[in-house]
C-alpha cells in the first residue's frame, strides 16, 4: 500500500471524527460524559494529524514505515477506527434533530454502548502510538 492510500485512510477517519465532534459541540448543555467524549475525539484527531504528517514527511525505506503501513491494511486499525466512529456517530444520533430533553433522555440509554466504543477507540489509539514510537527506536 502506497503512502497516498495510507494518508487517504487517515483523512477518512479524520473527517468522521470531525462530524462526531461537530455534533458534540452543537449539543447545548451537554452532560459531562459528552464533554469527555468530545475531548477523546480531539485527542484522536491530534494523533491522526501527527500520523499523517509523519507519513508525508517520512521515507519509505525506514523500518518504522512498515509498521505504519500495517495500520492501513484491510480491517486494520484505521478501518476499525472508521467503523467505530461510524457506529459512534449513529449511536449519538448525529444528524438527527431531537429537542434538548429528548437528547438528554436518550443519552442515558446510549451511554454504556458509547463508552464501549470509546474504549475500542482508545485501544486503537495505543496501536497507532506504538507505530509512531517505532520511529524513535
Amino acid at each position: 500500500m502506497d503512502p497516498l492510500s495510507v494518508t487517504a485512510s487517515i483523512i477518512a477517519v479524520l473527517q468522521l471524527s470531525a462530524k462526531v465532534l461537530e455534533y458534540l459541540n452543537n449539543v447545548k448543555d451537554a452532560p459531562k460524559d459528552r464533554s469527555q467524549c468530545a475531548i477523546e475525539m480531539l485527542n484522536l484527531c491530534g494523533l491522526l494529524y501527527k500520523l499523517r504528517d509523519h507519513i508525508e514527511q517520512g521515507n519509505s525505506t525506514q523500518p518504522w514505515y512498515f509498521a505504519i503501513h500495517d495500520l492501513a491494511v484491510k480491517n486494520g486499525p484505521l478501518d476499525q477506527f472508521k467503523q467505530a466512529l461510524e457506529t459512534l456517530q449513529t449511536k449519538m444520533g448525529a444528524g438527527n434533530r431531537f429537542n434538548k430533553a429528548g437528547e438528554a433522555l436518550l443519552w442515558k440509554f446510549k451511554k454504556e454502548e458509547i463508552s464501549s466504543i470509546l474504549g475500542q477507540i482508545e485501544r486503537l489509539k495505543s496501536l497507532v502510538e506504538l507505530a509512531l514510537q517505532m520511529d524513535h527506536l
